[in-house]
């Protein structure tokens, strides 16, 4: 463990995945499918209302709809929900391996639904801030409660906090170090959003041009698959941004040195202190 500035906390994150990642991967999926699945039948999706032959339909799908505005804030709000959820349990998975214990599939499964109430009740309440923020100021302090609040989740998952204490908690450590959490959500943000790109222009330009597939299965199938790797991602970029900012505010990177390397004292120590 260590403080990282932050490009460091991106490649910290991919380390973090690189752990476990059929499992991290697959319960962010797990949760996202079924979410998906009912946004794609929406009044307005364009998965339901596009016409398979034809791309323009399925990237404007007729957006000045109520409906498919409706389909829209769906999704991202799904795809919110989901990232809160998944960055609540890595932060409990977290927890455990710094205390030298596994964690299977099955455990991570007992491990989100034993906190998806706090999770849920935590999302709220963030984004009510957020919003309550954006109004009463017009905007100006909306990116400021976002970084404020960037480490809420985990909080939630790695001390067992309630949803307001994680919120203060959340509050307590960005502030301590608010330019370096800036700067570490912004290039997290960046960064999930290429990689995202990346994700879906690749395997959408092979469907569509190699394959002749259908395009609302190729999109639909990458804008899954890109959400499921960003959404882990930016979760696991949350853990290793509050283990950061706690080393930073608390020294915990000491804290959790000193009993490895002071276990077995020295043999002039012992000589010393010897009666």
């Amino acid at each position: 463990m260590r403080r990282h500035r932050p490009v460091g906390v991106i490649d910290e994150a991919v380390r973090f995945l690189r752990i476990e990642p059929a499992m991290l991967l697959g319960v962010t999926a797990a949760i996202l499918l079924p979410l998906r699945l009912l946004t794609a039948i929406l009044p307005g999706s364009p998965l339901r209302d596009a016409r398979p032959d034809r791309l323009a339909d399925l990237v404007l799908a007729n957006i000045t709809t109520p409906e498919s505005v409706l389909a829209t804030i769906g999704v991202v709000t799904f795809d919110s929900i989901t990232l809160f959820v998944i960055a609540t349990a890595y932060a409990k998975v977290m927890a455990h391996w710094y205390s030298q214990e596994g964690v299977g599939a099955g455990q991570l499964a007992s491990i989100v639904v034993a906190l998806l109430p706090k999770a849920l009740a935590g999302w709220l309440i963030v984004h009510v801030v957020h919003v309550v923020a954006a109004v009463s100021s017009f905007g100006a302090m909306l990116l400021p409660m976002i970084v404020f609040s960037a480490v809420t989740a985990i909080a939630i998952g790695a001390e067992g906090s309630g949803p307001l204490v994680a919120w203060r908690r959340s509050m307590s450590l960005a502030g301590s170090s608010f330019l370096h959490t800036a700067f570490t959500v912004a290039f997290v943000g960046l960064a999930s959003f290429v990689i995202r790109a990346m994700i879906e222009f690749a395997p959408s330009a092979i469907g569509f041009q190699l394959f002749n597939a259908p395009v609302w299965l190729v999109s639909g199938v990458a804008d899954f698959v890109g959400s499921v790797v960003t959404i882990s991602f930016v979760a696991a970029s949350s853990c290793v941004l509050y283990v950061d900012l706690r080393a930073r505010r608390e020294g915990l990177d000491l804290q959790m040195a000193i009993p490895r390397e002071f276990t077995e004292p020295p043999m002039s120590s012992r000589g010393a202190l010897a009666p």
